[in-house]
């Protein structure tokens, strides 16, 4: 999966890109297989951090979140798991409900 993390007027270290990339392949790994890209946008207004997280998993799929807080760090981690509750939602509705039961090949 292609991860770009971007900052608007702010310098991303190597550590925080590091933590956007590890909390957003961990999120997305648990419930798809094949991501194929996300974006991570940082911005600062006033004294508040705010992250726009957008995912594009494929067939369809595109998920996006944003959170503000404090810390850049815990803004992070926010927006994520709202990306996280949103792609657990969506792996459940694309489930299949309508198979039968297993029945064993052997029944004589």
């Amino acid at each position: 999966m292609q991860i770009v993390a971007t900052g608007k007027q702010i310098d991303l270290g190597d550590a925080l890109r590091g933590h956007i990339d590890e909390r957003l392949q961990t999120a997305v790994a648990k419930y798809f297989d094949n991501a194929i890209e996300a974006q991570a946008i940082l911005s600062r207004e006033a004294h508040l951090f705010r992250c726009e997280c957008s995912i594009h998993v494929g067939a369809g799929i595109k998920m996006q979140a944003e959170a503000t807080a404090d810390e850049i760090y815990a803004c992070v981690d926010a927006a994520v798991a709202r990306l996280e509750k949103q792609l657990r939602r969506a792996k459940r509705r694309r489930r299949n409900h309508h198979v039968g039961p297993i029945v064993a090949a052997s029944e004589t």
